[in-house]
């Protein structure tokens, strides 16, 4: 194999990491280091170059001088484009022009890899170009700082809700993709043939953690995706998103399920405002912690709200992004926050499974967590009776005969529960400031595309 006898292009086996680049700093000046990373940005200055070395914590400057460093490793700097593999052994030495206050004066400069000419540029503010363009060449996207803080941001926020359910007895559990019905009704549903008969991709796990309570489990949650075939193309909306869902037993209400959601998320906030710091200030974020517990206000309260604003819906319309964004500017107002549970929504506007409330004739024992002007969350108490559940999924115009695997063990001593989903897309990009919910997305799957 002839690959290595590209110029400067050397095997990976003789050489080993010694530091990220983050950890650069005047503590370490005097030490002998290895850094492996992309050429980010190379300014040649003929005798003088500054290398700005990126790996996937941060940047380093190397700062290579003709008249300091061997003929061969000038030699190999001045071969170097944007985005080469190369590793950069050397000393740290201090520079307080540069924001770290130290630099490498290198030894070595080897190539790991080249890289062909870019079709985007990854240097942040370089170049503008528009989202479509970035999503189809979305690896080399995600390389750019800001973008790459966005979904460790978003693996923080999954991690620490993960964490908060683990603490509190809750399972995780892995439920089906391929489903024989759907589970919150309508036609959003991806038709796949399965050997001789049709089936769906799953639009929730909803069916089936309810069914794992059942099975004794007592509380569980799931983080996966789910799929929706709406023929949208919004701001807001894709066709395959990440859910986090949580389902909990002996429940006394669903004023429980709440209480569960806006401890987990201001915990989830607090650790991730600590522990990502970095990346929120790369991203220029303040994150606000929200206080608990949220604010609470009725479905009614909320129609009251935006109809005061020159809305004109009445009690069984659902709220539209129009409306969310308009509770988006009333609720820090006149509540001082922007973390708001929305309550007893009207039984037209929940799923049949969905318990209809004991205090509000007509409504249900559900809610809407919104963020910012925007739903990031429904949940609600669940119908635990076998006779009430039939009755509402027959109200819904559904053929009980087809939900008998779901139906059947309500049967036998199901117990008072609820849950909820969270979209974990939606509260990224709410909690960030995202405009479209496709640079939330790692890779986002919409109407008009299927790649990368």
């Amino acid at each position: 194999m002839d690959f290595y006898t590209n110029a400067g292009v050397v095997p990976i086996g003789d050489m080993r990491r010694t530091h990220f680049t983050s950890e650069i700093n005047p503590d370490n000046i005097g030490e002998k280091v290895t850094l492996m990373g992309w050429v980010h940005i190379l300014r040649d200055k003929g005798k003088l170059k500054f290398l700005i070395l990126r790996d996937e914590r941060s940047t380093c400057q190397i700062f290579i001088h003709q008249k300091k460093v061997p003929a061969e490793l000038f030699q190999i700097a001045e071969q170097l484009k944007p985005e080469y593999a190369v590793s950069v052994a050397g000393e740290v030495v201090e520079a307080k022009q540069v924001a770290a206050g130290a630099e490498v004066i290198p030894t070595s400069i080897r190539i790991l890899n080249t890289a062909e000419r870019l079709p985007i540029d990854v240097v942040e503010g370089k170049v503008d170009i528009d989202l479509d363009t970035r999503l189809n060449f979305r690896i080399l996207d995600l390389r750019k700082p800001t973008i790459n803080a966005i979904f460790r941001i978003q693996h923080s926020l999954v991690r620490f809700a993960r964490e908060y359910l683990e603490k509190h007895e809750f399972v995780e559990i892995h439920t089906p993709k391929i489903v024989a019905e759907a589970t919150e009704g309508g036609a959003n549903l991806f038709e796949v043939k399965y050997f001789d008969r049709p089936a769906y991709l799953a639009q929730s796990p909803q069916f089936y953690k309810q069914l794992m309570l059942l099975a004794g489990f007592g509380r569980v949650f799931e983080i996966a995706p789910v799929f929706r075939a709406e023929k949208h193309n919004t701001r807001r909306h894709i066709n395959e998103y990440t859910s986090f869902d949580f389902e909990m037993s002996w429940i006394s209400g669903v004023e429980d399920v709440m209480r569960m959601e806006e401890n987990m998320l201001h915990y989830t906030f607090m650790k991730t405002k600590e522990l990502l710091a970095s990346a929120l200030e790369t991203l220029g974020v303040n994150l606000e912690v929200p206080d608990v517990p949220f604010k609470r206000i009725k479905y009614a309260e909320a129609i009251d709200l935006v109809n005061q604003e020159g809305k004109d819906l009445s009690i069984t319309d659902d709220l539209d992004p129009e409306s969310e964004k308009i509770l988006g500017e009333v609720f820090p107002e006149k509540f001082g926050t922007d973390m708001v549970f929305i309550t007893h929504y009207p039984l037209e506007l929940r799923p049949a499974y969905t318990m209809p409330s004991t205090t509000d004739e007509g409504m249900t024992e559900s809610f809407d967590l919104t963020y910012k002007g925007m739903e990031i969350t429904t949940g609600g108490q669940r119908i635990h009776l076998y006779d009430l559940l039939v009755d509402r999924f027959k109200a819904k115009g559904y053929n009980v005969d087809n939900f008998g695997f779901y139906l059947e063990p309500f049967k036998y001593g199901a117990p008072p529960h609820g849950g909820l989903g969270l979209g974990v897309e939606r509260l990224t990009m709410q909690l960030l400031g995202i405009d479209n919910i496709r640079e939330a997305t790692l890779l986002p799957r919409d109407r008009d595309r299927i790649t990368p």
